[in-house]
């Protein structure tokens, strides 16, 4: 019976709103023997990106395939049931690493699924430019992401899949002991992820995740801890009813805002959308609400990066009375079965995958794909920039808009300069974690 090595890919997402910090201590590189074509690469080359003529077209464009494959990914994610927390930015970089290495129908589908162009320069060039932009220093905010592959030190990888993970996606390369001490590797593996998350994603690949056939493991870690530009006071929380569906509500911490300086606004027949800025102004959470004559899953079913777009162009900064619950939640998902509905299924058939570009000796093909999330939203985390805007009336000042998030709704943390979807999530039940 034949054998088959497996690339496992690993897009690891640490998300601390409020509480919890972005930077820690990495896990030592496991000592091992030298291969040629492996190289340490510096985790922090990023260059400071500031302005918006800094913006390039280039990650505009990623930025654009990155939210359709968002849209593509919740269509399936909705049909489950409770809360919903992922980063499709996350689980999109980890395979477009992998990408780098593949060729044909491989290479094509992968391409398809991630909404990705033909040229593969241009797809790297958008990725730097991104993540340049999106790891650039602001003192409003931590954000950070970080990218690692691990190769089995006997396993030799070809150099242009070796530069372009460093020069591009400013990958760590590591070398690993899967072939002699799998479980042993996971657990450097899963401790670098907890490192670079705050201890906030935990034994991220399971027991038996890694055999002695695995000879890469490509990582995508996104770690995010912001403050609201206005926060709420602790003072005005109180437990108020969440209604999960018409008949049956729960009692949950409700955070209120009595009038926002500075929220952005939008409403018609079927939602109110409310985008708060984080300190530093780059980057925001916009809430989709239905509206009481609209479900959910009526809102969930007219979802694209088009209209999150057309919602966004019509949001008016105002002053807004707001009402959000405090939510916290922990999500883990083998992504492998979606990204086959999706189209994505050569990479992971031993008998079809072509990953040649990483080593055209051996046959390897996608084992896994691991996601993990964390989220939490309190009083201290997630607000703008201030402007205020005063509406006064002939004989009294107008009522302010109101956005009860007193029932399901949708969010998005979003990079305003490039559009970009960081993490996009739904609470159905704000008192549960999972």
């Amino acid at each position: 019976m034949a054998q088959f090595e497996s690339i496992i890919f690993i897009a690891v997402i640490g998300l601390a709103v409020l509480f919890s910090g972005c930077t820690g201590t990495q896990t030592p590189t496991p000592t091992a023997t030298a291969t040629p074509t492996v190289t340490a690469i510096p985790e922090t080359p990023i260059a400071a990106v500031t302005t918006p003529e800094q913006y390039s077209t280039s990650n505009v464009s990623i930025s654009n395939s990155i939210n359709n494959f968002t849209f593509k990914t919740y269509s399936l994610l909705s049909n489950e049931s409770g809360n919903l927390f992922f980063s499709s930015f996350s689980i999109s970089a980890a395979l477009s690493m992998a990408a780098e290495g593949a060729g044909g129908k491989t290479l094509e589908e992968m391409r398809n699924i991630l909404e990705l162009s033909n040229d593969s320069f241009a797809n790297r060039k958008g990725f730097e430019s991104l993540l340049n932009s999106l790891n650039s220093k602001n003192a409003g905010y931590n954000l950070s992401i970080a990218d690692a592959i691990w190769i089995e030190k006997t396993f030799s990888v070809k150099q242009e899949f070796s530069n372009a993970l460093s020069t591009y996606y400013h990958a760590l390369a590591q070398q690993a002991d899967f072939a002699n001490n799998p479980d042993g590797e996971r657990t450097n593996i899963n401790n670098w992820v907890a490192g670079k998350t705050n201890n906030k994603i935990l034994d991220l690949i399971p027991p038996g995740g890694l055999d002695s056939l695995t000879r890469l493991v490509i990582v995508d870690a996104i770690c995010f801890k912001g403050n609201w530009a206005q926060q709420f006071d602790k003072n005005d929380t109180q437990n108020t009813p969440f209604f999960i569906s018409p008949s049956r509500n729960v009692s949950v911490p409700m955070m209120h805002l009595s009038k926002s300086d500075n929220a952005s606004y939008y409403s018609d027949n079927e939602i109110k959308a409310l985008e708060m800025d984080y300190q530093g102004d780059n980057l925001s959470m916009l809430i989709l609400l239905p509206d009481s004559n609209h479900s959910l899953s009526e809102v969930e079913a007219g979802l694209s990066s088009i209209e999150i777009s057309d919602i966004r162009a019509q949001l008016v900064r105002q002053p807004v009375q707001i009402w959000l619950p405090k939510f916290s939640m922990t999500k883990s998902k083998d992504m492998s079965d979606l990204l086959k509905e999706l189209g994505m299924k050569n990479a992971f058939d031993p008998y079809t995958a072509d990953f040649s570009g990483i080593n055209s000796a051996e046959v390897l093909y996608i084992s896994d794909v691991f996601h993990k999330a964390f989220i939490n939203v309190d009083e201290t985390g997630t607000e703008g920039a201030a402007a205020t805007a005063i509406l006064v009336g002939t004989t009294a000042f107008a009522p302010l808009p109101e956005f009860r998030a007193d029932h399901p709704f949708l969010f998005f943390i979003i990079d305003k300069h490039t559009g970009a979807i960081l993490f996009m999530g739904r609470v159905a039940d704000p008192t549960s974690g999972n």
